[in-house]
């Protein structure tokens, strides 16, 4: 970390990767009005099939090297037994996979989209050993540049698929292809932080036991993530499905966003020099209280013409899955930066647990809910974990590692969104976009009022916008 601003390089991590999420709001744009409600259902079950074993291929090794590097930038031998590792469960997720989807009761879709699906997430895993050595070395300007180029490549090839008129299949094509590239330019881009002592590489055995606690949390959540597609997919239809992928879009770019945010604190809750936080990691969770809500306001407030405009008429009758998903996400936020001091300092049994229980309580809501209430309930069942999760990361950071953690800035957030979500429920006759408006208007002024945000604050992150402008040109 030395001679590294982790203000500047996540700064530019964001920005690089806020172009990288335009991009694929853009494919998704694409996807949506060349497929339509029903072939886009069937595009996302397959994706979301393959996505339930999203992190499966990792077994939590990223979160290990990038560990083992912030503390020790020598350590070659965990480095080299991930490259190898990687490997062999990217050939794995290739078969286990398809074996899981043809074992399923329903066959909404061919089994070769479904095998397309896994080949593209097969494929991009083997960049995430590269990736984990510059979160390790804080180069996460490097990480920027390196997702930027993956997300523009991606692009062109959905670009090349609609083109040339594909269908489904196309596009899972040009997903394999775009992974592809993204593999040769994350290894580019960490070869020069690669450690090159001669060290014995860790033995496969030990690496994936030390690895175990990460891994399984990376599966859980990877599983928790996707429950709710699957169980639509088995439980309602392709149509219903569609429907809740195309709310689901906007919000996935914004669960990236605090996921970037909290995910840059690694290195720095690895090397604890005191028992007490570091600044960062209170600045960190202190602008994610603040933004969250307001993110959530926004999508919210204009989900119906945010969707229609998106992709159509056809679908902006997804307007209060999307309101609903967007609170999610909010409270995605909030736990985010909980999760990754946790697993920094030692705790990841601990948080393991936290996934576990959100993870039955989810499948739990889902499975009550979908039968009632369709997409909507499903929204509705994530909401309720998510905001479970937020209340165990508190009382685990509190409890387990004895931190000091001020609840404050974040009740304080949610006092004043409430406040704003009445005015913007009172407003609504004005239209959606003056209401959305002057809600935040009202949000901000409470947010400034209480000292959630200060001046200060706002002068830190213009400091660190000059600098990652400056900074671009010296990557």
């Amino acid at each position: 970390m030395s001679g590294i601003s982790l203000g500047r390089v996540t700064t530019l991590l964001l920005l690089g990767r806020a172009a990288g999420y335009v991009l694929a709001l853009a494919n998704s744009v694409i996807l949506a009005r060349v497929l339509g409600v029903e072939r886009l259902g069937a595009y996302a079950y397959a994706m979301g099939v393959a996505a339930l074993f999203g992190l499966l291929p990792n077994m939590g090794i990223s979160t290990l090297v990038t560990r083992a590097i912030a503390r020790d930038p020598a350590d070659a031998g965990v480095t080299r037994a991930a490259v190898r590792a990687q490997f062999l469960l990217a050939a794995g997720v290739l078969l286990v996979i398809p074996a899981f989807a043809a074992l399923l009761p329903g066959q909404p879709v061919p089994l070769g989209y479904v095998v397309l699906a896994a080949a593209q997430l097969a494929v991009g895993t083997l960049s995430w050993p590269y990736l984990a050595v510059l979160a390790g070395r804080a180069r996460y300007d490097r990480v920027a540049v390196a997702d930027l180029a993956a997300g523009a490549a991606g692009t062109v090839a959905v670009l090349a698929a609609a083109a040339l008129q594909g269908g489904v299949g196309a596009f899972l094509w040009a997903h394999v292809l775009a992974a592809a590239f993204a593999v040769m330019v994350a290894r580019r881009a960490a070869f020069p932080f690669v450690p090159r002592e001669r060290r014995e590489p860790l033995r496969l055995a030990t690496l994936f036991r030390e690895a175990v606690p990460f891994g399984a949390a990376a599966v859980v959540q990877s599983v928790y993530a996707r429950l709710d597609i699957l169980l639509l997919g088995q439980m309602a239809s392709t149509a219903a499905l569609g429907l809740y992928s195309a709310a689901y879009k906007p919000v996935n770019l914004a669960v990236y966003f605090g996921a970037t945010v909290a995910g840059t604190l690694l290195p720095v809750m690895a090397q604890p020099r005191e028992p007490a936080m570091p600044a960062s990691f209170e600045r960190a969770v202190r602008g994610l209280a603040a933004a969250a809500p307001a993110m959530a306001l926004t999508l919210s407030g204009l989900a119906g013409s945010l969707l229609g405009g998106l992709y159509g008429s056809d679908f902006a009758v997804a307007a209060p899955i999307l309101s609903v998903l967007a609170f999610s996400a909010a409270a995605n936020w909030l736990y985010a930066p909980l999760g990754v001091a946790l697993q920094a300092r030692g705790r990841e049994r601990g948080w393991l647990a936290g996934l576990a229980g959100a993870l039955a309580l989810n499948a739990a809501g889902n499975f009550w809910a979908i039968p009632r209430w369709g997409a909507i309930g499903a929204a509705a069942a994530t909401l309720t974990s998510e905001v479970a999760l937020v209340v165990f990361g508190a009382l685990l950071i509190r409890r387990g590692l004895r931190l000091p953690l001020s609840l404050r800035p974040v009740l304080l957030a949610l006092g004043a969104a409430g406040v704003a979500g009445v005015v913007r429920w009172g407003l609504g006759g004005v239209g959606p976009v003056p209401a959305t408006a002057l809600a935040l208007a009202v949000y901000g002024g409470l947010v400034v009022l209480f000292r959630i945000v200060t001046f200060e604050d706002v002068g830190v992150v213009v400091g660190w916008l000059r600098q990652a402008a400056f900074g671009w040109s010296r990557i």
